[in-house]
């Protein structure tokens, strides 16, 4: 990549990264606050109540984004034609909802479902009112506004949610809190972003054909994520659904909240040199090794502290809960690495073949799945998840190395330093927790155990990581990438203090 589409991308990855690092700090306090004030029984029904609703909206979704990204030139009509759409297709998705509500209750078995998704049908409602505006802005690189709605969002869903939790002490907190959020931020999207929609179907037949094979990706990818917390919820009731689904927004932080963001950055960025494969080749192995070297110690560091993140974050309410985190973290980062190829492959409209290798690896996923819910429920489960994503690494990554013409050495060789860093980090904290002595349960204790094994993990990771670079010749990469920032901050500050 040019040097001002680089810099281009990276501030966009930093904004996307920025708000969803704030957004977890949110997270993170909401859950300390709500696990406290709620019962695990409260999240699994929001988690059913989720997992139904989210095949029909995966199901509908247009890829209007995807499609306004790649385009070459997007006058009035196809914004509109956009938001028309994605309208069209929030109103049809909040009325399946209404309609199935009772019917979905029934299948998982839990009939305060139903109200629940009626509440769920009105914020979906409500959002394909949202700006199209934010999307003209991302097209040009400018992530700013969609920064400052997120953050807003979640302020108000964090701060409504808790009021409600005290006032209400149920579930319903959960999704009023969303709602109300909902109402302020839809507005505002429109201050942030302005545009005077307008009804236009002018180009309705470029987005339907865009989106018949991301109907049947979306399909594969919603089975892929709704399916596990469905089998557990019918084998082991919403207890065990629930304390899966707070494990998996612990342990998938890192993933979902640093690397997940800079997708759309990076596909901005792919979208830009398509045309150019070296430079395609080359600038998806570097995102991923970049990637890798943030989100390895720290997915790994939370698996290593999750007996330390199970008493601070939750409590004694959801003892035992320490395994299926560590579990769900090293779940979260395989299935990151494996999928990784997939922006790739989009860019280069390849989604038949997506479709067909997704539909594959879900039919082998699945009766692991169940077999893992029979063994020992939702740890089972994500012990059976880690499992499959380390052969659907392979897979992707096949598919990908066909596509741009990279090997699986070179994809290895990619994420190869951190992950050795990561096993000498996992040697050195094992040992120090073995030397402490045996946990009390107390909660300082706890703060102080954490502490000192996450800065043993990070000195041991980041010395180690830098001593392999070094040993391999300082390649340009990660590690070098890593170091022009830090050498540019320093530039910056100086010049500040005098």
């Amino acid at each position: 990549m040019s040097g001002s589409l680089a810099q281009r991308v990276a501030k966009g990855a930093a904004f996307m990264v920025a708000a969803r690092l704030a957004a977890r700090l949110i997270g993170v306090l909401s859950t300390l606050i709500l696990a406290r004030l709620l019962m695990p029984e409260d999240f699994g029904i929001i988690a059913l109540a989720a997992a139904a609703f989210t095949l029909a909206d995966m199901a509908l979704a247009t890829g209007y984004a995807l499609l306004l990204v790649r385009r070459e030139t997007v006058d009035r009509d196809v914004y509109d034609t956009a938001w028309t759409m994605n309208l069209i297709r929030c109103v049809l998705l909040a009325a399946i909802t209404v309609a199935t509500a009772p019917l979905q209750a029934w299948a998982v078995g839990e009939p305060r479902i139903e109200a629940v998704l009626m509440v769920v049908a009105a914020t979906t409602l409500l959002d394909g009112f949202t700006s199209i505006g934010l999307m003209r802005q991302q097209r040009e690189l400018r992530f700013g506004p969609a920064f400052r709605l997120q953050i807003t969002q979640r302020l108000l869903s964090f701060a409504l949610t808790v009021v409600l939790a005290i006032v209400l002490g149920n579930y319903w907190a959960l999704v009023l809190g969303n709602l109300a959020a909902k109402m302020v931020t839809v507005p505002y999207s429109y201050l942030l972003a302005p545009h005077r929609p307008r009804l236009c179907l002018t180009h309705w037949r470029e987005f339907l054909s865009f989106s018949k094979w991301l109907f049947a990706l979306n399909l594969c990818n919603a089975t892929d994520l709704i399916s596990p917390n469905l089998l557990l919820g019918a084998l082991q009731g919403v207890g065990a659904t629930g304390r899966y689904a707070v494990a998996h927004q612990l342990g998938a932080a890192p993933v979902s909240e640093i690397a997940s963001p800079v997708r759309q950055p990076l596909y901005a960025g792919y979208a830009n040199v398509q045309g150019e494969p070296d430079r395609l080749r080359r600038h998806f192995l570097e995102s991923l090794a970049l990637v890798a070297a943030v989100i390895v110690p720290l997915s790994v560091g939370i698996a290593l502290t999750a007996p330390e993140i199970e008493r601070i974050a939750l409590g004694r309410n959801w003892a035992g809960t320490a395994p299926l985190i560590a579990l769900c973290a090293l779940f979260a980062l395989v299935d990151y690495i494996a999928l990784f190829p997939h922006s790739i492959l989009t860019i280069r409209d390849r989604l038949g073949q997506m479709v067909a290798t997704y539909a594959a690896t879900l039919l082998l996923r699945l009766p692991f799945v169940v077999l893992g819910i029979w063994w020992d429920g939702a740890t089972g489960m994500a012990a059976a998840l880690l499992a499959t994503s380390l052969g659907n690494a392979l897979v992707w990554h096949r598919l990908g190395g066909r596509e741009l013409g990279y090997s699986l050495a070179m994809a290895g060789a990619a994420v190869a330093r951190p992950l050795l860093a990561a096993l000498l980090m996992t040697a050195v904290v094992l040992a120090l927790r073995s030397a402490l002595p045996p946990a009390s349960g107390e909660l300082g204790e706890a703060l102080l155990r954490l502490l000192l094994l996450a800065l043993a993990g990070a000195a041991t990771h980041l010395g180690a990581a830098f001593a392999l670079w070094w040993l391999a010749g300082r390649p340009h990469g990660a590690e070098t990438r890593v170091i022009e920032m830090a050498l540019a901050a320093l530039r910056r500050i100086r010049p500040a203090r005098r």
